[in-house]
């Protein structure tokens, strides 16, 4: 007699279609009112925004947010104590470095991504192992950031509110994107960035009649 193992069906929250620029900017300005006594600041395309625009970028679905692991326990709280739902069953929240979490506001569903980053490991680095790759046991692919671009972490006005931003944000676009990462570009469909020995490397999409090619710059 055969016995088959029910699998448990996980449910995942759906991000909302068409979110706006000021949805997206109103739920930056939420979650920096609330966090308090932690480290953190915006980063990946929230802060590339912000910095190149003084804007979000129009398409842009979610807030990215780097936070110290250190005040990992203290982030859910203040979470959970704002009713904001920490699911950390969610695979992308069972790495220990990501947390992804969810706010409804007018039947839209939006999104606010943490990655954790450690600062112990190395003396001139930080190290973050979710980054752009979506979590990785590679460590070759954890993204290794010059202190130099964090310290010490500023504020910047947005909206007319104080958020921390790195201390060089302008350097921290262009170790990210590229020297020409002031040109905007739409992620996936023009170009893509991977993780290379700690570094991220971006490539240009060049789309041809029956495939596309990546190129690096």
């Amino acid at each position: 007699m055969k016995f088959f193992k029910k699998k448990e069906k996980q449910v995942y929250e759906q991000k909302s279609k068409n979110i706006t620029v000021e949805e997206n900017e109103n739920n930056l300005l939420f979650i920096i009112k609330i966090l308090k006594d932690i480290e953190y600041f915006i980063f990946f395309g929230t802060l590339l925004g912000v910095v190149r625009d003084n804007r979000l970028i129009d398409g842009d679905d979610d807030v990215d947010l780097y936070v110290n692991i250190k005040d990992k326990d203290k982030l859910i709280k203040i979470l959970r104590d704002h009713n904001i739902e920490v699911n950390l069953t969610l695979p992308m929240n069972k790495s220990g470095y990501f947390i992804q979490v969810f706010r409804k506001i007018n039947g839209k569903t939006l999104t606010i991504d943490f990655y954790l980053y450690e600062t112990e490991l190395e003396k001139n680095y930080i190290i973050e192992r979710w980054n752009l790759e979506g979590g990785t046991h590679i460590e070759s692919k954890y993204l290794r950031i010059p202190k130099i671009f964090i310290y010490p972490i500023k504020e910047t006005i947005f909206r007319e509110e104080k958020i921390p931003v790195p201390a060089q944000g302008e350097l921290i676009c262009e170790f990210i994107y590229g020297k020409n990462w002031k040109t905007k570009l739409k992620k996936d469909e023009e170009y893509k960035i991977e993780i290379i020995n700690g570094l991220p490397r971006m490539f240009l999409v060049k789309k041809f009649l029956f495939f596309k090619r990546y190129i690096l710059i």
